[in-house]
């Protein structure tokens, strides 16, 4: 029922007219998207599940040398891999997911014109943050994104001052790639892994 639920949410999202979402049996779902021609990119959107989690990168010099792969993970910490490739060390300890977030936009970067995804946080999650973010200005917080259990470091920006309950994320990102990540984080994550 969950995943009918997600699912709704993210058909609405690609803005097919009279879509069919319904339970077939114990273990299927039938889905039936009327006048659509891309089926791929729909089936692409259907079957991704994202969630995103906030956590803090290890910069001690042991972790320094277990990103670059010449000395053991630190305990408490994993090593995760940032778009473009290089390794970092990040703690365990999870700072906020998905579940914090309200709303989630493609939109571009006032400065650099590079695509962004804009987060907007629900008030639970905008007062950790702006904890988190008040201690740990100079430190570098990551920005992680999950799809079918990998996770993937989206951006690991250095903090430079009290974040509140809006923030963006950018990096290395197509101008779709922008907008299909915001429309997962936006139409939230499936409850349980399915096979088209």
């Amino acid at each position: 029922k969950q995943n009918i639920t997600t699912l709704h949410n993210r058909v609405n999202e690609l803005g097919t007219s009279e879509p069919v979402i319904q339970q077939q049996g114990l273990n299927r779902v039938v889905v039936q998207l009327p006048g659509v021609q891309d089926t791929a990119k729909a089936k692409d959107i259907i079957g991704r599940t994202a969630t995103l989690e906030v956590r803090m990168v290890e910069d001690s010099a042991e972790a320094a040398a277990a990103a670059v792969g010449s000395g053991p993970v630190p305990f408490g910490t994993e090593r995760y891999v940032e778009r473009g490739g290089s390794g970092l060390i990040l703690k365990r300890q999870v700072i906020l997911t998905g579940e914090n977030l309200v709303d989630a936009q493609a939109g571009f970067d006032s400065q650099t014109q590079e695509p962004t995804v804009n987060l907007t946080l629900d008030a639970k999650g905008a007062r950790i943050f702006r904890d988190v973010t008040r201690e740990s200005v100079g430190k570098r917080m990551a920005i992680l994104l999950f799809e079918k259990g990998k996770g993937e470091v989206v951006t690991a920006p250095s903090i430079r001052g009290e974040l509140g309950n809006r923030f963006q994320i950018s990096g290395r990102m197509s101008t779709s790639e922008a907008n299909d990540t915001a429309l997962l984080l936006r139409a939230g994550s499936l409850a349980a892994p399915m096979e088209i």
